[in-house]
């Protein structure tokens, strides 16, 4: 029977204690995506449209995920601005991964006799 070769690049590793953190679908793509880009140097730069792209969602969508990443401290970002024709304007932010917050601690089940 043949089996095809597994890909030996193109992975990230996720801690599997992001599942205990309550984001959403959306937040929890564009946190991967930007773990993803970022790779082992710990920050990316894609700009808004291209986090959309990849996590098939808007624009609005994936910079209001940003936005909850950067308050829950999943992520820090700075905004980079450059110079066009004599104007300053906003380029892409650079995105720094933190190190993942204590996830909350589920309480313990409480089990009742005879149910």
């Amino acid at each position: 029977m043949y089996q095809p070769a597994l890909p030996t690049s193109n992975y990230f590793k996720l801690s599997n204690a992001i599942f205990r953190h309550g984001l959403t679908p959306i937040q929890l793509a564009v946190y991967s995506y930007l773990v993803c880009c970022a790779g082992q140097k710990e920050k990316c730069w894609p700009s808004i449209s291209t986090i959309a792209d990849a996590c098939n969602c808007s624009p609005n969508a994936a910079r209001a995920a940003t936005n909850v990443l950067h308050e829950r401290k999943f992520i820090s970002k700075r905004e980079n601005f450059m110079e066009w024709r004599g104007k300053s304007r906003q380029s892409n932010n650079v995105y720094f991964l933190l190190a993942l917050p204590h996830p909350p601690l589920r309480p313990k089940p409480t089990y009742r006799e005879g149910a």
